[in-house]
């Protein structure tokens, strides 16, 4: 009986040793190959289809058209011309725009990268597994038909007063037909063209002839400028959201709509700055650009 107890006592021994011996050699090959992939990353992304060009401003801006042909000028790692360049090393690029708080705003860009890359487009191409293409499209015209206040009082300002009538007898139409989630009038003709992300308080200030003054990046929401982030404070008061009460309830519709249009915003961000040798410069001289376009069409 004894012997059995020792025989059965050294047999679990034995046993015990070589599920730890196995455990090790699993971790072993696990962390060789998490080794191999962190030495190695791979750069390449499954683009989703982008279903119209849009421009890199922020998410605010996601229903932006893109920019004019010219209007900014990205070299990629492949440019041959970029060898012809490297004796004026230490020449820095000319900015457009006052960066004077550039440490900070690269912290932040880097910051919204990883936001935009692990997070937002992860969590989003969920979403668009579980929601029909005609809810996000619904909604994005509703979150659209929300802002006509914004995109309204920015025309008066501006004394763009076809482009307000414009503005006006859209809401009218898509609201009684439409019932806002609807963009009946897209297809009308229109006496003036209008921009279809439409006017706010940043393009105001600029119409005034009010510069950039610097640069920021903002989390979450992206490139923006002293200007345009003042601008924003502004368009706070002609976005409805800002009157419903609770607060708890405005905020997150609000975020939800905004996160409702990403699929406008992430492929011409990943595009453009997988393109980049500087994504945060392209970033940047982009957003720029874009908004002067804005500003001076």
């Amino acid at each position: 009986m004894r012997t059995d107890t020792l025989n059965a006592s050294r047999t679990c021994r034995n046993a015990r040793r070589r599920a730890a011996v196995l455990v090790a050699v699993v971790l072993l090959c696990l962390g060789l190959a998490c080794g191999q992939a962190l030495a190695k990353p791979n750069y390449t992304r499954e683009l989703r289809p982008t279903p119209r060009p849009h421009s890199p401003s922020s998410l605010y801006d996601a229903d932006s058209p893109s920019l004019p042909a010219g209007a900014v000028t990205v070299r990629t790692a492949g440019d041959e011309t970029f060898s012809d360049d490297l004796d004026n090393y230490d020449e820095a690029p000319v900015s457009s725009i006052a960066d004077p708080l550039e440490p900070w705003n690269r912290f932040w860009f880097a910051f919204n990268d990883i936001f935009y890359l692990y997070i937002a487009d992860p969590v989003y191409s969920f979403y668009e597994t579980i929601t029909p293409v005609q809810f996000r499209r619904g909604m994005a015209n509703l979150y659209r038909h929300l802002l006509f206040p914004t995109r309204f009082v920015n025309n008066l300002l501006q004394f763009r007063f076809k482009e307000a009538g414009v503005e006006f007898g859209r809401f009218i139409i898509n609201t009684v037909a439409g019932f806002g989630v609807v963009d009946v009038a897209k297809r009308e003709k229109t006496i003036v063209p209008v921009d279809p992300s439409g006017e706010d308080f940043g393009q105001t200030l600029g119409r005034w002839g009010i510069g950039h003054g610097c640069y920021l990046v903002l989390p979450f929401l992206g490139p923006s400028s002293l200007r345009d982030g003042i601008g924003r404070i502004g368009d706070c008061f002609t976005d409805p959201m800002f009157y419903v009460y609770p607060w708890e309830l405005a905020a997150s519709s609000e975020l939800w709509l905004r996160f409702n249009t990403l699929d406008e915003l992430l492929p011409t961000y990943i595009s453009l700055r997988d393109a980049a040798v500087d994504p945060y410069i392209s970033m940047r001289e982009a957003y720029v650009g874009y908004r002067r376009q804005q500003v001076i069409r």
